[in-house]
């Protein structure tokens, strides 16, 4: 069956855009099959794990270099708090 594949990178990214405030894989694909359209399931994983990778690191990502920086809740361009890192700091 169709679906969105969530590994460790569209799991970070998920909860740092805020797309999602679980931490359960299944729970998470959940939310972004109700976010996206069918359509864009296919390739929304590699799309988002390209980013965690290039742009999104976990440790330091680089959010002056991102496209969607602008849109991005976490974004510590703008002086906003990392929501997967406070997320994770607190258990």
């Amino acid at each position: 069956s169709a679906g969105i594949a969530v590994d460790t990178h569209v799991k970070r990214l998920s909860r740092r855009f805020a797309f999602t405030r679980a931490d359960d894989p299944a729970k998470i694909e959940r939310d972004l099959m109700k976010l996206l359209p069918r359509t864009q399931w296919p390739s929304a994983s590699l799309v988002i794990i390209l980013h965690g990778r290039r742009v999104c690191d976990a440790l330091r990502p680089r959010c002056a270099d991102c496209v969607v920086e602008e849109l991005c809740p976490s974004s510590l361009a703008a002086g906003r708090r990392d929501l997967a890192g406070q997320a994770k700091s607190m258990g």
